[in-house]
């Protein structure tokens, strides 16, 4: 063996950038560009268009964000965006929805309920499970049961994906 084996300067690419788990920090509650913008959100809720507010309450999710504080402030904003919405609106505004934002929506409906003490906003956070989950039957909705509703738009995969990812709000 005439070749040195503990040289590693041969080396010239970094393979731990390309790992899945590698986590990346976020500085502080003040780092720009982490979470959604509250202005941006707060300004749409005043002018009444809550689809619009919704999608920017889900854009830029601090999913990698360790800083517990951003992202319980990213869940009360969604929270607040979706109690302005009117129950009946719901179901047009999940099917704007793209599958990746109803996964996203869907953590964060858990997150508030986790959070949430108010009963209200808790049952007012179940409608909108209800219908994430629910978003493609064509039945009547007074008709389906709850297994029914359980298995619609994001079906069980939309649940199994909020508890299976490894980036959790």
């Amino acid at each position: 063996m005439a070749k040195n084996l503990e040289n590693t300067s041969y080396r010239k690419l970094d393979v731990d950038a390309f790992d899945p788990e590698k986590f990346v920090d976020c500085e502080d509650a003040e780092t720009p560009g982490i979470g959604p913008d509250e202005r941006l959100v707060n300004q749409l809720l005043q002018s009444a268009k809550l689809q619009e507010a919704l999608k920017a309450s889900l854009s830029n999710p601090p999913l990698k964000c360790k800083n517990q504080a951003i992202k319980d402030r990213s869940t009360a904003l969604v929270t607040k965006v979706l109690m302005n919405i009117k129950t009946a609106d719901i179901e047009s505004v999940v099917k704007s929805l793209t599958d990746d934002e109803v996964n996203l929506l869907m953590k964060f409906i858990y997150k508030a309920m986790d959070t949430q003490a108010d009963n209200a906003t808790c049952q007012y956070l179940l409608l909108w499970h209800a219908q994430v989950i629910s978003n493609t039957f064509a039945k009547p909705y007074p008709t389906l049961n709850a297994m029914e509703l359980v298995l619609a738009r994001g079906g069980y995969g939309a649940i199994i994906r909020v508890f299976c990812d490894r980036q959790r709000l």
